[in-house]
């Protein structure tokens, strides 16, 4: 039980933490002519120099995204980065299943009336960081069907709610 938790915890903070990189990353809806490389502040283009020589093929909706991505990179601090930069790395090293999990976590995360969002989000902010550690450390060491029994467990309980 206590483990459930633990793990919808976790998901949780992957989800928050990555909400930033799919808002990057992941389309939607934009401008139907696109965004030209020269519209771009220099910020912008800076952030998102790798992308330069491809932005013009990349569908109008992806640029608005990611310069939206690149202005709140821009407005965060160096230690924000740093901490982004970590959670886009341990995001890629998942396994394809964990990544599909997390993307159905955040999903699910994003259909949740706003103020239980915000009452996960603080628990976790709040959550010792002990805790935190320690919760991390026992998922990352979780086998393949130890995941699959928490996450029919977790199933179960909603089904009984």
């Amino acid at each position: 039980m206590k483990s459930d938790t633990l793990f919808k915890q976790y998901i949780h903070l992957l989800m928050c933490s990555f909400g930033l990189m799919v808002a990057i990353f992941i389309s939607a809806s934009a401008h139907a002519e696109g965004i030209a490389w020269e519209n771009l502040s220099s910020e912008q283009q800076q952030t998102l120099s790798n992308m330069k020589d491809r932005w013009n093929t990349l569908p109008p909706n992806r640029q608005e995204n990611l310069s939206k991505g690149a202005n709140k990179w821009a407005a965060m601090n160096p230690e924000q980065r740093e901490q982004t930069r970590e959670k886009l790395n341990r995001y890629k090293n998942l396994s394809p299943e964990q990544k599909t999990l997390v993307k159905e976590r955040m999903r699910q995360f994003k259909q949740l009336p706003p103020e239980k969002r915000k009452a996960l989000r603080e628990r976790w902010k709040n959550m010792d960081p002990e805790k935190k550690a320690k919760f991390r450390e026992r998922v990352k060491n979780m086998s393949p069907e130890q995941r699959k029994e928490i996450r029919e467990k977790i199933r179960d309980r909603r089904k009984n709610r």
